[in-house]
Formats: C-alpha cells, sequence, structure tokens
C-alpha cells in the first residue's frame, strides 16, 4: 500500500507541475501577444502617446541614481525642478517596480526595463487572479474544471479593457496584480481565522503603496465590504407594518414635488431656459441639472415612504475576527510603509501635500452608464466605433471604461441567480463578489449618473470622498471599474464551476474562454518610438550642472501648465543625467510658476515657449540663470524663442539635426 501511495502522490505531483507549466506559459503568451508588437520593441518604444509613459521611465532611473548615490533621498528630487526640486510622495511614483527595475532589471536600458516590467504586470494581473479564483472554487469543484473557470477569471481581470486603456500611459494602473493577491490573503485571514494571512495582506497592501496610490484607497475600502459581506452583518428589510398617515402625506408630498420637477427639467431642456430675478438677484435656470437633482431627491423620500426600510445590524464572530485581522493588517502596514507616511505627513504639516480643487460641477466625470455596452476602444475590428461612441457621451474612455464584454454579461445574466448547485460557501462567495461590484461599480459611475452623455441629476455617493482627507486624491472615480472586474471574474469563475448541462462540457468552456479574450484583445498595441539625439550623449559627459531645455515647460497631473508640454525632456533626462530645471510631476509644487516667473533665463525662455505670448525681452546677460546648459530644439521653438536663446551668452557645444547644446557663461 505505502509504495503504491507513493507512485500514485508523484503521478499527481508530475500532472501538477505539468498543469502549472502549462498555465505559466499559456499566460506569459497571452502577455506577449496581447502587448504585442511591445516585445520586438522593448528598448526603442513605449506604450502609448508621448505624455505620462515618459514620467514612468523617469521613475526607473531616479531609483537607479538614488542607489547608486549614498545620501541621496529618494521622496524628494531636486533633478526636476531644479533648483528648489520637488516631493514625489503625492507623485506615482512606482517605487517597489522602480527599485526592481534597477536590481534584478539593473543592466537593462530603463526604457526596456519598464517595458519588461509592463509585460510582467500583464502576466502577474493574470496569474494573481487565477490563484484567487482557484482558491474560491478549491473545495467546490473538481480540479480540471477549476482550472478552466480560473483561467476565465484570469483573462476578464488581467487582460480588461481597463488594463488596456491605461496601459497607454498610466503604467502604475496597469500593476492591478496586487487586488486578487490582497483579496486572496484578505479571505484566508477571514476564513481560517489566520494570524499569518493577515500579516500578508498587510505585506501586499504596502506593497501597493509603493506602486499605485489609486489601489491603496481601493483596497482599504475593498476591506471593509468584503468583511461585512462575508460575515452577514448588515440586512435591509421592508416594514410589514401599514404606513402611518403621517407617512402616507410625506409620501404625497414627495410625489408631487417629484412630478412638479420633472415638469420644470423637462421645460428648461425643451425651451433652453431662463433667467429669474429674485430678491434683486439673477437666478440662472437655463440647464435641467437642478431641477432633476430635486425630482431625484422627492423621488427617493417617496420610496423611503413607501417601503420604510429598515437596517438590521447583526454581531458576530466573523465579523469580530474581520476587525481583529483588519487592526492586524493596518499594523504590517502601517510599519512597512512608515517612510512614504512618514514623508506624506510631513509634506501635510508643511501645506505643501498638492490635491485638485473642485466644485460640485467640475468634478471629474465616471463611468456612463451606457459604457458597458460601448464596445472595446482598442479592439483591433471594432475599435473605431467604440471609441466614436465614447467621443459621442463626450468621454475620455481612458478614465472611464466599462466595457464588460457581451460574453462576460451574458453569462453574469444567466448566472443571476446563485447556482442551485453551488454548496454554502460558494453561495456565500457569490454574496460577498456581488456586494464588491455594486459598491466599486457605483464608485466608477461617478459624482452623477450620466447616460449617454446626458446628467440626469442623480447626485451618487462618490461626490462626498472629495471631503475625504487622502481619498480626494483618488479623484478619478472611473478607475475604480478596476475592482468591478476582479468582481465579476470571480462571479464568472463560480458559475463556470458551478454550471450543469452544457455549460458543463470542456470544450463549451474554453470555447468561452476564448471569446472573451477575443473580446477583450488589445493588439496592436499603440506605441511611441524613442529618439536619443546624439547631442545628449554629449551632455552626459559634461561636467556638473542643471539643463534648461527650450521649449521649456512645467506641469502636472492636474491643469493644462505652463509653456511647452512636451513631456520627452523626462526620457531626455535619463539620457543626460543632469538636473533638469522645469520638468513635469503627478502633483507640481504650487508655487512652482510663480518661483521660476521671477529667475533669469527661466522666466523669458517659460513665457517665449508658449507660441500665444508675446515676443519677449532678450534684455539681460545671462547672470543668475539657474542652468549651467541649454538646449534648443530648432524645429519645435517659435522664433521669438529662438532669438532669445541665440542672444544669450553662450556657447555651441554639440550639435545634431536641429538640436543644439549650449554651455552658458
Amino acid at each position: 500500500m505505502g509504495p503504491a501511495k507513493t507512485a500514485e502522490e508523484a503521478k499527481t505531483a508530475k500532472t501538477d507541475f505539468f498543469a502549472a507549466f502549462a498555465l505559466c506559459a499559456l499566460f506569459a503568451g497571452l502577455a506577449v501577444g496581447w502587448t504585442w508588437p511591445l516585445a520586438r520593441h522593448l528598448g526603442d518604444a513605449l506604450p502609448g502617446t508621448p505624455g505620462d509613459n515618459f514620467s514612468f521611465v523617469w521613475n526607473l532611473w531616479w531609483m537607479r541614481r538614488v542607489l547608486a548615490t549614498p545620501g541621496l533621498p529618494y521622496f524628494h528630487t531636486t533633478y526636476l525642478f531644479y533648483p528648489f526640486g520637488t516631493t514625489i510622495v503625492d507623485h506615482p511614483h512606482t517605487a517597489l517596480p522602480a527599485f526592481v527595475a534597477a536590481t534584478l532589471g539593473g543592466r537593462l536600458p530603463v526604457a526596456a526595463a519598464q517595458n519588461v516590467l509592463l509585460i510582467g504586470y500583464v502576466f502577474a494581473n493574470m496569474a494573481c487572479m487565477y490563484a484567487l479564483a482557484a482558491t474560491i472554487l478549491a473545495p467546490q469543484s473538481r480540479i480540471d474544471r477549476r482550472r478552466r473557470a480560473a483561467v476565465l477569471a484570469a483573462i476578464v481581470f488581467g487582460l480588461s479593457p481597463y488594463v488596456a486603456v491605461h496601459l497607454l500611459g498610466h503604467f502604475d494602473l496597469v500593476a492591478a496584480w496586487p487586488l486578487p493577491l490582497y483579496a486572496l490573503a484578505l479571505r484566508r485571514a477571514i476564513d481560517r481565522r489566520s494570524a499569518a494571512s493577515a500579516a500578508a495582506a498587510g505585506v501586499v497592501l504596502a506593497a501597493t503603496a509603493y506602486t499605485a496610490y489609486y489601489y491603496v484607497v481601493y483596497l482599504c475600502f475593498f476591506t471593509v465590504v468584503y468583511a461585512l459581506a462575508s460575515a452577514g452583518t448588515l440586512r435591509v428589510s421592508r416594514s410589514q407594518t401599514p404606513p402611518s398617515p403621517a407617512a402616507r402625506r410625506v409620501r404625497a408630498a414627495a410625489a408631487m414635488v417629484a412630478a412638479l420637477a420633472a415638469v420644470v427639467a423637462t421645460a428648461i431642456a425643451v425651451t433652453g431656459g431662463t433667467t429669474l430675478s429674485a430678491g434683486g438677484q439673477d437666478i440662472s435656470a437655463r440647464t435641467p441639472q437642478n431641477a432633476l437633482t430635486m425630482m431625484w431627491i422627492a423621488l427617493a423620500i417617496w420610496a423611503i415612504a413607501t417601503w420604510r426600510p429598515r437596517v438590521h445590524v447583526r454581531p458576530s464572530p466573523e465579523i469580530r475576527w474581520a476587525a481583529a485581522a483588519a487592526l492586524g493588517i493596518a499594523g504590517v502596514f502601517a510599519s512597512l510603509a512608515s517612510p512614504l507616511l512618514w514623508q506624506a505627513a510631513r509634506l501635510a504639516l508643511r501645506g505643501e501635500y498638492v490635491t485638485q480643487q473642485y466644485g460640485w460641477r467640475s468634478i471629474p466625470q465616471g463611468v456612463d452608464l451606457l459604457a458597458p455596452f460601448a464596445g472595446h476602444p482598442l479592439h483591433p475590428l471594432f475599435g473605431l466605433a467604440a471609441a466614436r461612441a465614447y467621443g459621442v457621451f463626450g468621454q475620455n474612455y481612458v478614465e472611464t471604461i466599462g466595457w464588460i464584454g457581451i460574453v462576460p454579461l451574458a453569462l453574469l445574466a444567466a448566472g443571476a441567480r446563485t447556482p442551485s448547485a453551488a454548496s454554502a460557501a460558494l453561495q456565500r462567495d457569490v454574496r460577498i463578489w456581488r456586494a464588491v461590484a455594486v459598491v466599486f461599480g457605483v464608485w466608477a459611475l461617478g459624482p452623477f449618473l450620466t447616460i449617454g452623455g446626458f446628467d440626469t441629476g442623480l447626485k451618487l455617493p462618490v461626490i462626498l470622498l472629495r471631503f475625504v482627507p487622502l481619498v480626494e486624491n483618488a479623484r478619478m472615480p472611473g478607475r475604480a471599474m478596476v475592482v468591478v472586474f476582479m468582481a465579476v471574474g470571480a462571479l464568472l469563475a463560480i458559475h463556470l464551476a458551478a454550471a450543469r448541462g452544457r455549460l458543463e462540457s470542456a470544450a463549451v468552456q474554453w470555447l468561452l474562454v476564448a471569446a472573451i479574450a477575443f473580446e477583450y484583445w488589445d493588439a496592436r498595441l499603440r506605441l511611441t518610438m524613442l529618439d536619443r539625439p546624439k547631442v545628449y550623449e554629449a551632455l552626459a559627459t559634461a561636467e556638473p550642472g542643471a539643463v534648461c531645455e527650450a521649449p521649456m515647460g512645467i506641469g502636472d497631473g492636474l491643469g493644462v501648465g505652463v509653456g511647452s508640454q512636451d513631456r520627452r525632456v523626462l526620457f531626455y533626462a535619463t539620457q543626460h543625467g543632469h538636473p533638469l530645471v522645469g520638468g513635469f510631476i503627478g502633483r507640481m509644487p504650487a508655487d512652482a510658476r510663480e518661483r521660476y516667473e521671477h529667475m533669469p533665463v527661466v522666466a523669458p525662455l517659460l513665457a517665449a515657449s508658449d507660441r500665444a505670448a508675446d515676443p519677449v525681452s532678450s534684455d539681460g546677460d545671462g547672470s543668475g540663470a539657474p542652468c549651467r546648459y541649454l538646449v534648443l530644439h530648432r524645429a519645435s521653438s517659435s522664433a521669438a524663442l529662438v532669438s532669445y536663446v541665440e542672444k544669450l551668452p553662450s556657447r555651441v557645444l554639440a550639435s545634431d539635426a536641429g538640436i543644439v547644446l549650449y554651455g552658458l557663461k
């Protein structure tokens, strides 16, 4: 019996090894194919159009410079916005990936290292989602069905349109693998009451803080939603007692107000509205949104008075352990993320923590309610039509992507009811992931509900998040779709594993996997080809000193910036290695423009770099300039800018294809 058992175990181990190898090969092949032709251009191109993609390459270079220079602080740099510098605490600094690229990928050029990271992100997104789905299904289904269902979940999350659109420049958001990895650790911490798993979740959360700020915010909310849904602590029921006379009067009044508001909104929409005078003040009524908001408020009051919902809070051992696990996670996170948290606290105490200021109407929009049916805007066959649909909505699909896919939506609709064949554990998982999908789906819809580009006036809970410290900086609500895709992947895996009838067939299930992969296909990936002007090779060997680029510009992710907004200068900075006067960062110092407008040479450069500006004065001898070197790009410079630069006291150090390197005297 002993030898036979040993032989059987060896056979099982061999089978598991080959299955794991096949899965890794599948995910690796999909990662390379889905990002094609990036693998052919690792060192000479970056995904997307010129913009934020250069900033992430600079991040990798900056980590290398810090590791090679003892005593150089990481979270503050003078290699951008020289001479006063800038913090990178509230910038998408991607410190963890940059550290990996600087150590494991240290021999690669920074652009190649960034591209290898991106392909690795896509692979890790699928692998971590597979691990989460397989864990959910482990005790509930046969191993072959579990693998197929988990592969489907991996593709839904790892190759999602959300990841595809952010691959065009928001490289930090492509690294979505911490989300399912954290969910896996949290699940084990709660279900097994495992302190070790809670600690692992804390480690993942800390790693997320050094990768993508948005995902830290999402995981904190995810922890609360998952814990409450897992324990079944909150239940909402409808009152069974007859409504009181007061409730009837409230209901009738609310119905009248809703009807009146609807009439007013319709009249404004048809006639274009008017301006009313009251008490010596003019009141504009040109758009129907305020009337619609009043209608929704009245309808909400009517619904509450009609159904009189009751919220039942039921304390349970599960929620108490979940709270204990959350405390353990927070402790590990605070310890490992303390360098970042300390720098952020110092920044806030000095009043230098930069965040966007916006009002009720200027707040960023979320996903349009019709976006899940608009199509994949980057699909090689149908992308153009989908992109036009987003244009009709008046939205940028990069920040408001909502396409889930025909096959996933059909499978979700078919499995709208918890499969009868599912065990109690799977039914609990369905409840959890539906709650996650609903909460983050509402978050992704943004501050107000839009349908086909029309603001319905219905204010959503997300509008209040701008008053929550730190959460307010996660300002783009549409990015919450990443958690929705994770929830959709988990739900589809459960439905597929518990399916009966034709859906049990292995051929049908693999066909569904292939169909979703087709719907989510992204190749051919848009690329920005990289140039390496020879003047930067000459500058790299020059003596230390800061560099001014002409045209010159400053900017961040919150505004239009000042001067030129060509962010290639960040990639050029990784070639020459000198501090850059001006530059671009996620959150620019609030007083950067004012400081530069009072600096010799820099102020005229900024002014002349704006083609709409008046010609600048050439007075002055260039003394007091913060830069020792100046690079002039003649092709992209105005005549006024070229004239100003050529009149500065300087000498030509190198030139190549219309790019001239000057040494200022």
